[in-house]
């Protein structure tokens, strides 16, 4: 009689062996083809332009500009489309030089209509949540100024310049930063350490990157980390980078339009009344992207 197969070892061949299903799958029972040493270089990367612009500048790299014409925003947009494509491409040279297969990247089940639909949820049950912490920071702390984020301030243009930043903030940074944040840094933590140190973790080095809301108002980092730790649990359980990616997507889109609707809407003049304005806008403008 033949002996019986044993499983593969956990980390070992089936790490680049393993095939999709289109079973959920947790990342529980997936070894991460990630180890920590490649986390931190892939999020160094990432973030050098920005440390290296806030070096030479200082606080005045992230203060708010309203360029002179919509011709110079639509520039500066592409130019950042293009730096933040070029960017994440060297961010991903870690895994390359460590000869991880990039189709790992998705997790171990595969997109299909459910995992969409999850996805989807998934955005709104975290802006929900996330804008009611912000709620309540604002209530306990009597926070009223809005978070400053450049992207935002050229959405207010209207036209190609808000498409542009639709474009950036909804398809681009949810899947260059989940890929990062969530793939990389959260399951090499969450499979090399464990579990609660890789949601902590990685949410709070997400949140903290937004260096723009770090700055300008960082209560809306309560929201920020929260965004990261349920997009985490969320892959976590599902093992599909898309229910990520979606609901990032979803919470962008929902804080983007937010901000063009008290804009457009000028809330803050219409609810003037003291005691539910402040806190009211404040949930709104709270939000910030992430």
């Amino acid at each position: 009689m033949a002996p019986a197969a044993t499983p593969p070892e956990r980390g070992g061949s089936q790490g680049h062996g393993a095939q999709r299903t289109r079973t959920r799958t947790p990342l529980r029972d997936v070894p991460s083809p990630y180890g920590l040493w490649i986390a931190p270089f892939s999020v160094l990367i990432f973030i050098a332009p920005n440390l290296v612009l806030l070096g030479i500048a200082g606080v005045d790299a992230v203060e708010t500009v309203t360029p002179d014409s919509t011709t110079l925003i639509v520039v500066n947009l592409v130019v950042g489309l293009v730096l933040q494509v070029i960017v994440f491409g060297l961010a991903l040279l870690p895994l390359l030089a460590a000869g991880r297969p990039f189709s790992r990247l998705w997790g171990p089940t595969r997109t299909t209509g459910a995992m969409v639909a999850i996805g989807l949820a998934t955005g709104f049950g975290v802006a929900i949540i996330s804008f009611t912490l912000n709620a309540i920071v604002v209530l306990l702390a009597g926070v009223e100024d809005p978070v400053e984020q450049q992207l935002l301030q050229d959405a207010l243009a209207g036209g190609l310049p808000l498409a542009l930043v639709a474009l950036l903030a909804v398809v681009v940074a949810p899947l260059v930063e989940e890929v990062i944040f969530r793939v990389v840094l959260f399951r090499a933590l969450a499979d090399r350490i464990n579990l609660p140190v890789g949601l902590v973790l990685s949410s709070a080095v997400f949140a903290l990157i937004h260096i723009e809301v770090v700055l300008s108002q960082p209560f809306a980092l309560v929201g920020l980390f929260t965004v990261g730790f349920l997009l985490a649990l969320a892959y976590y359980l599902t093992g599909n980078l898309m229910v990520a990616v979606l609901g990032h997507a979803v919470f962008n889109a929902i804080s983007l339009g937010l901000t063009v609707l008290i804009d457009r809407l000028d809330l803050e003049e219409l609810l003037d009344l003291e005691l539910v304005a402040a806190p009211l806008v404040g949930w709104l403008s709270l939000a910030g992207l992430g």
